[in-house]
């Protein structure tokens, strides 16, 4: 998996300020690894300028989606099919745009997955883990799978 020596916990925290995510970062991987040699930060990850990002969460109404965001079609129909449902287990897509129009780096890239997810109930699966080396085509846009553990 892409990605998968960087140490990350998803929580409800929005970012706004990437200087202070990439400290948060830096903190977490000396916190788990004792060194941060994994992160580089200014690493070109995805040279695209738009790419969509695939999770599972726990959501309770189409309202919990993003304006970005979009469930699979296998999840479309989820809140009709189980409306006495509390909570909805579904694998949401995302379409994230390259801030500079032309590529994702390591840190921009974390920071806007992160930032998709905060909103959501992960469960106890909010480490991340890594994406997939290589994207499936959806919608006409590399799509990236991010794994996450307990």
């Amino acid at each position: 998996m892409a990605l998968n020596r960087i140490a990350w916990r998803f929580t409800k925290e929005l970012y706004t300020d990437s200087a202070r995510f990439n400290q948060d970062v830096v903190a977490h991987q000396l916190a788990i690894y004792q060194k941060d040699n994994h992160w580089e930060p200014n690493t070109v990850v995805f040279a695209v300028p738009e790419l969509q990002v695939q999770y599972m969460a726990w959501v309770k109404q189409p309202s919990d989606l993003l304006e970005n965001e979009t469930l699979i079609d296998e999840d479309k129909q989820v809140f009709e099919e189980e409306p006495e449902e509390e909570m909805h287990q579904v694998e949401i897509l995302a379409t994230l745009a390259a801030n500079d129009g032309e590529k994702f780096t390591v840190l921009e890239f974390l920071m806007k997955a992160h930032n998709q997810q905060a909103n959501k109930d992960l469960g106890d699966h909010i480490f991340f883990e890594g994406t997939d080396d290589t994207p499936q085509i959806i919608n006409g846009l590399p799509t990236y799978f991010i794994a996450c553990g307990s």
